[in-house]
């Protein structure tokens, strides 16, 4: 079994997609380990609203991860 190592974690679902197209386009294994960061109850008006945080860790192979990080800060919009 190939051993993996933390790589990023993101906390929206778009930037987890951007992230795995990378990978993906870029022939690196990955893992993606999706964790529930957050819940709380918001009110507005007469009715509540759940809100639930969700929050996306990569992992790949421990001799990818610079490379990967490249590749991701790389692609960035800023």
């Amino acid at each position: 079994m190939v051993r993996m190592t933390k790589c990023i974690t993101v906390s929206t679902a778009a930037e987890k997609e951007r992230i795995l197209n990378i990978l993906v386009e870029n022939n690196i294994p990955y893992r993606v380990k999706m964790d529930n960061v957050n819940q709380s109850m918001t009110f507005s008006g007469f009715g509540g609203v759940n809100s639930v945080k969700i929050s996306y860790t990569f992992y790949v192979k421990k001799d990818q991860v610079d490379e990967a990080l490249f590749l991701i800060r790389g692609c960035t919009l800023s």
